[in-house]
C-alpha cells in the first residue's frame, strides 16, 4: 500500500505565499494564488483542462481539470453561472469555470480540505485603497541583467573582492566574461547552490 502523505495546512500555505489566505467571517480560505504558488514545491508536473459545456447566452460553463505530479493524478470539475458567481465575474464565466476546476483538483492533490476562496459565489478579489507602492527596480550591473546582489553574492562565493573594489580593467573583463557561455554556466552553478544548498 502506498504511503499516505499529509495534506498541506492553511498555515503552511500562508507561510509559503504571503497574502494568500482570505478570512471571511470566522473561516479562512486559501486563494487560487496560494495554491498555484506552492504547487511546484509539492511536485505538480502538469495541469490539463477541458471545457465540458459552454452556453454563452446563459453565461454557463463547466470544466474538468486533471492535476498530475509526484502525489498522483487528481481530477475535479468546476462550473460557473450567474447564480454561482458575482456580477463582476459573470462575464468571464468560461475562465471562472476553468479556475474553479483547477482549484478543486489542486485541493485534492495537495490534501487541502478548505474550499478555495475563488470558488465562493460572493468572493471578490481584495482591493487595496489608493495606489499600491511600486516594488523597487533591482539595480543591474553594466547592462548584463545581473543584479548588484547577484554579482556581489557570486564574487563572495568565488572568494573574490567586491565588484566595486575591482579595478576598471578587471570590472570590464568580468562583465565581458558574464556574457560568455562559461560565465553563464558559472552563474547557473551559483544559483543552483543558493537554491539547493551546498
Amino acid at each position: 500500500m502506498e504511503e499516505k502523505r499529509a495534506g498541506v495546512s492553511i498555515d503552511r500555505i500562508a507561510e509559503l505565499v504571503p497574502d494568500s489566505i482570505i478570512k471571511l467571517g470566522k473561516s479562512r480560505y486559501p486563494t487560487f494564488k496560494g495554491l498555484v504558488g506552492i504547487m511546484h514545491r509539492y511536485g505538480v508536473e502538469s495541469i490539463e483542462t477541458e471545457i465540458l459545456s459552454d452556453d454563452p447566452d446563459k453565461r454557463r460553463a463547466s470544466a474538468r481539470a486533471v492535476v498530475t505530479g509526484t502525489r498522483g493524478m487528481y481530477t475535479a470539475h468546476g462550473d460557473s453561472s450567474p447564480e454561482s458567481s458575482n456580477s463582476k465575474i459573470s462575464p468571464h464565466y468560461l475562465r471562472h469555470a476553468e479556475t474553479r476546476a483547477i482549484s478543486r483538483a489542486l485541493r485534492w492533490y495537495l490534501g487541502v480540505g478548505e474550499t478555495v476562496a475563488d470558488e465562493l459565489p460572493d468572493y471578490r478579489e481584495p482591493v487595496t485603497e489608493g495606489k499600491a507602492p511600486k516594488p523597487p527596480t533591482p539595480r543591474t550591473i553594466g547592462g548584463t541583467g545581473y543584479t548588484v546582489e547577484d554579482v556581489e553574492g557570486f564574487l563572495a562565493w568565488k572568494k573574490k573582492p567586491p565588484f566595486g573594489k575591482l579595478s576598471a580593467t578587471d570590472r570590464r573583463a568580468f562583465l565581458d566574461w558574464l556574457e560568455t557561455d562559461s560565465g553563464a554556466a558559472a552563474f547557473h552553478d551559483y544559483y543552483c547552490r543558493e537554491i539547493e544548498g551546498p
